[in-house]
C-alpha cells in the first residue's frame, strides 16, 4: 500500500510542476532539460528541521546531531521526494557537498540518491564568511569547467545558501526548505518542491 501511495504522490507532484527562471521560457520542462544536459550547481537548504524536537534523529554515519535538531518526518519525506523526482525526470547528481550537521548531511545523502556520486562534508557549507564562499565558488566553477556534463549538489543552511546564488525571493525572510536552486552561467532557476505543504513541484515566483 505504501509503495502505491508513494507512486501516487510522485505522479501528482510531476503533474502540478511549474518553475521560475531568470532567463529562458521559465517552464519546468526547460529547467529539467538544462539539468539533464548537466553543468549545473544545485543549491538546497536542508529539508524541514524544526527546533526543540523531543527525539531528534540523525541517520548518516559521521553527521553531527545538534541538540533538539534533526530532520523531522516531513523533512525525511521531502528529501526522498526530491531524489525520486529528479530520478524520474532523468536528472543525475554527480557529486554532493554538504554541511556535516545531520539535518544537512541527511538531506544530502537522500537527495544524492538521484546519482551515484560521493557525498562530501565541507566546512565551507557551514561558513557564512563571504570570502570563504567566494573561494569555494571558484573551486566549484573550475570543477564544472573540467567536467561540463556534471551536476553538483550543495546542501547547507538558511544563512549559508544565499552566498551560493540562492538568495530568498523578495518578501521571504530566508531561503525555505523544499526549494532547489539550479545555477548555471550566473543565472538561477528556483523550483519549489513543496506547494501548500504538499510534495507538488512548482516554480517559485
Amino acid at each position: 500500500m505504501l509503495k502505491y501511495l508513494a507512486i501516487f504522490v510522485l505522479a501528482v507532484g510531476m503533474a502540478g510542476a511549474r518553475a521560475v527562471a531568470d532567463e529562458g521560457d521559465g517552464s519546468l520542462e526547460s529547467a529539467l532539460d538544462q539539468l539533464r544536459v548537466g553543468g549545473n550547481i544545485i543549491v538546497m537548504r536542508h529539508s524541514t528541521s524544526p527546533g526543540n524536537q523531543a527525539a531528534p534523529v540523525g541517520m548518516t554515519e559521521g553527521c553531527k546531531l545538534a541538540p533538539g535538531r534533526g530532520l523531522s518526518a516531513r523533512g525525511f519525506s521531502e528529501s526522498r521526494f526530491a531524489a525520486e523526482w529528479l530520478t524520474a525526470n532523468g536528472v543525475k547528481i554527480d557529486k554532493t557537498y554538504t554541511s556535516d550537521l545531520c539535518r544537512s548531511y541527511d538531506t544530502a545523502r537522500l537527495v544524492a540518491g538521484a546519482g551515484s556520486g560521493p557525498v562530501i562534508p565541507r566546512d565551507e557549507m557551514k561558513s557564512d564568511d563571504p570570502q570563504v564562499a567566494a573561494a569555494f565558488k571558484a573551486e566549484l566553477e573550475a570543477e564544472l569547467a573540467g567536467n561540463p556534463g556534471a551536476n553538483i549538489l550543495l546542501v547547507s543552511h538558511s544563512n549559508i545558501t544565499p552566498l551560493y546564488w540562492s538568495a530568498p525571493l523578495p518578501g521571504e525572510e530566508e531561503t525555505p526548505s523544499g526549494r532547489i536552486h539550479i545555477v548555471k552561467g550566473g543565472k538561477t532557476i528556483r523550483i519549489d518542491l513543496n506547494v501548500a505543504e504538499s510534495a507538488a513541484p512548482a516554480i517559485a515566483e
